[in-house]
């Protein structure tokens, strides 16, 4: 069965079997559609779509219009592209160019646009919806289906983005694999506060709730002021974040209500999740905090910390789920397994995986079917997965190799500081220098000396090679849309960044 029709299939299963429960909820207006509008609302865009092919780029918050515009897509047929609302001019023209779109769907026409582009406003996909639910035009048990699927382009933090192509197919399975491993069910209730243009949100939490019948709770934009309103408001069984609403939650007062919610655990991905965090968080808070792994190449998540009673490793981004994984060393001609315990390059493989990249770019990252992550790490005696870093991340001082995210997580473990990122900068004599970044607490910011009591610290640690040559002191830390730090901006720090 193709990817499309499983997941229009199981949508009109959870239509005909709660069809009055919501299917998906908005924070920002309050409004929720059930499965049987829901279904309404996918059908009428998929007749407004028409049933050739079409390529649609969509630059919208999220919510519950875009989660109907995502299914209609991947079971219409269509290729969805997501884009951030917040995407300039000129990166919305590369778009076009590279594209050449049938379709632009947004809820801005302050742009420039090309003049052949159709343009449909976001209240046109809303009253071709308003207008099926009107007039109860559901999904048939029989309706045609095209197998769909999404452009996505790689995190450009540590290079060139690199485009590709998730089939219907490899959205679905690795959905099943996260509905899966998190235990997912038709009671549950997953919340997610982040953007729809990028793969967390729609398919972690969207298309898997869609498969397992529960209701997804959407907050097109992350408020710290408002993240714990909604959790009481609207009693979310699970939670997906990145690590840097970790870190802004934990300074927040713990609320009186919790321990009195539904909340089974909060997952994070999209980047490493400090010890530190790991474990200030559950202290504070009482709730497991799951971390998982994953790469936009595989539909996103490809490890994943079993959910309690399981046991969820600090530092660790878990236990392979629906894909093989092995630690490797690279040669110039093949993979080689890298004994236990022992630090590699993870290199995964499985049907959710794709072959290659958008005009067969970076074709060294796939080897005898195995797709080379970039990410370093190794497994314990458990199966459990410790990432160390990126390959491109790694610091080369005067020919040795140095991590940065052990000096980043010991960073994290001085009083006042909040948030870290080391890279290696150019240097005349030993190649590349340590350099680090801290985003201090206010009232620990201006101390001096402060840097050199960090460096003296980091010495008692650690080895003398690895105390950064210089340690910057940032309001924050440049960060991509996926809340990633962005490392490529810090190694061309010089003054202050705006």
């Amino acid at each position: 069965m193709s990817g499309s029709e499983i997941l229009q299939t199981r949508l009109i299963k959870w239509m005909s079997r709660k069809g009055d429960l919501p299917a998906v909820i908005e924070t920002a207006t309050g409004n929720s559609i059930n499965y049987f509008d829901f279904s309404c609302g996918v059908r009428a865009v998929r007749k407004l779509l028409g049933n050739s092919p079409k390529t649609l780029v969509v630059t919208l918050p999220g919510g519950i219009t875009d989660s109907v515009i995502w299914i209609s897509a991947l079971t219409g047929g269509h290729l969805l592209i997501p884009v951030s609302p917040r995407i300039t001019d000129y990166e919305l023209q590369k778009v076009f160019l590279y594209h050449k779109p049938d379709l632009l769907i947004t809820d801005s026409l302050d742009r420039q646009f090309p003049e052949k582009l159709s343009i449909w406003q976001a209240n046109t996909i809303e009253q071709a919806i308003q207008e099926g639910i009107r007039q109860k035009d559901a999904l048939p048990v029989k309706e045609r289906t095209s197998e769909g699927s999404v452009f996505l382009s790689s995190s450009g933090s540590t290079g060139t983005p690199k485009g590709m192509r998730l089939s219907a197919k490899k959205i679905v399975i690795t959905a099943e694999n996260i509905a899966e491993s998190h235990r997912l069910t038709d009671k549950d209730r997953g919340l997610t506060p982040l953007p729809f243009h990028h793969v967390n949100a729609p398919i972690v939490t969207l298309i898997t709730t869609i498969l397992t019948g529960g209701t997804v709770i959407a907050a097109p934009k992350y408020s710290t002021t408002h993240f714990w309103e909604w959790v009481k408001k609207y009693d979310p069984t699970w939670i997906s974040i990145v690590p840097t609403i970790v870190a802004m939650l934990l300074k927040t007062d713990k609320p009186d209500f919790l321990g009195k919610t539904s909340l089974r655990f909060i997952r994070t991905a999209s980047a490493p999740l400090p010890v530190v965090y790991f474990e200030r968080f559950e202290k504070k808070f009482g709730y497991p905090l799951i971390e998982t792994y994953g790469v936009s190449e595989a539909g996103s998540t490809i490890t994943a910390n079993p959910v309690p009673p399981g046991v969820h490793k600090a530092g660790s981004v878990g236990l392979p789920i629906g894909v093989k994984l092995r630690i490797c060393k690279v040669g110039k001609s093949k993979l080689t397994d890298v004994t236990e315990g022992s630090v590699g390059e993870i290199c995964i493989k499985g049907e959710n995986v794709i072959a290659s990249y958008d005009n067969n770019l970076s074709e060294d990252a796939f080897r005898d079917g195995w797709f080379r992550t970039g990410d370093l790490g190794y497994q314990d005696t458990d199966g459990y997965v410790f990432i160390t870093g990126r390959i491109k991340d790694i610091i080369i001082r005067g020919g040795e190799s140095i991590a940065p995210r052990e000096i980043e997580e010991l960073l994290l473990t001085y009083p006042g500081v909040l948030e870290t990122a080391v890279v290696g900068q150019a240097d005349p004599l030993y190649g590349e220098k340590v350099a680090g970044f801290v985003v201090m607490q206010e009232d620990t910011r201006d101390k001096a000396g402060l840097e050199e009591k960090m460096k003296q610290f980091i010495q008692t640690k650690l080895s003398r090679e690895k105390v950064p040559a210089a340690i910057h002191f940032l309001d924050s830390l440049p960060k991509g849309n996926t809340g990633k730090v962005d490392k490529q901006a810090l190694k061309s720090y010089e003054t202050p960044l705006a």
